[in-house]
């Protein structure tokens, strides 16, 4: 058995009782102000201007690159100082704590943004489809989330019931969406469980159980992007991939009890 580091009794207690916690400041303002510069260099690549404010930067090239966007999504989480940063020798060693392992996999690094059009918030779900059956994701937004500027939903106690069945079909817009490639669980059972929105600074880093039910609240605040950057910590344990040799990298989102997979 893998010994605990003291500093991360804490935060292992909180993720195993309410399924989330906190690290204030993961990234401190100098740090922040990196990666948004880095995302503007970015998009500076598709539409070269004077413009440094990522916000405005983020909505130019919107409106005049409406199928790059998607582009950008792709390549900005690949920013190899950002891996770095995202895969800091403490957060590490948390998922190495919390899952009592030596190896700890990548999951799936991304960049998250919402405009205020709201038109890509996901219904709720847990983070499924990753190499192993459980796997911690980080969440950190570059500006404060909260009531105006939208954040992340969670659903109070929802990690202590395991994995519940999740969908294709949208329940408002049926297959037929962009979440075709996206899951959800029934909404009876969301409704068992209370809601609570997470108001987070800037720079702060949200460590989540993947069991946990979670969505986003939207943006209200004309002209605001939120953006978000995450990352899954994914164990050496519960790995199809590495059982069965027929089986995919990733565990598909359905057609599988989770609950199930096993070592």
């Amino acid at each position: 058995m893998r010994k605990i580091k003291k500093k991360n009794l804490k935060i292992i207690k909180s993720i195993n009782d309410n399924g989330y916690y906190v690290i204030k400041d993961f990234f401190n303002k100098k740090r922040l102000q990196y990666i948004k510069s880095s995302l503007v260099n970015i998009l500076n690549y598709i539409y070269k201007d004077n413009e440094t404010d990522l916000q405005k930067k983020y909505y130019t090239v919107k409106k005049l690159f409406p199928k790059l966007k998607s582009h950008f999504y792709d390549i900005a989480p690949r920013d190899i100082n950002l891996l770095q940063l995202l895969h800091s020798p403490e957060i590490v060693d948390i998922a190495k704590d919390f899952f009592d392992t030596k190896v700890i996999f990548s999951g799936r690094p991304a960049i998250h943004v919402h405009d205020d059009t709201n038109d890509k918030l996901l219904e709720p779900h847990q983070e499924t489809n990753q190499i192993s059956r459980d796997n911690i994701l980080l969440w950190s937004p570059l500006y404060d989330s909260n009531e105006q500027q939208g954040g992340m939903v969670i659903y109070k106690d929802s990690h202590k019931y395991g994995y519940f069945e999740h969908k294709l079909e949208h329940p408002k817009l049926g297959k037929k969406s962009w979440t075709n490639e996206y899951t959800h669980v029934d909404p009876e059972i969301v409704k068992r469980f209370k809601k609570i929105k997470l108001k987070v600074k800037a720079g702060s880093a949200v460590l989540m159980h993947s069991a946990v039910l979670h969505t986003g609240y939207p943006t209200k605040k004309k002209g605001f992007v939120r953006i978000v950057i995450t990352e899954r910590f994914n164990p050496l344990k519960n790995i199809p991939f590495l059982k069965n040799p027929d089986a995919p990298l990733k565990i598909p989102f359905t057609g599988i009890d989770y609950n199930k997979i096993v070592d």
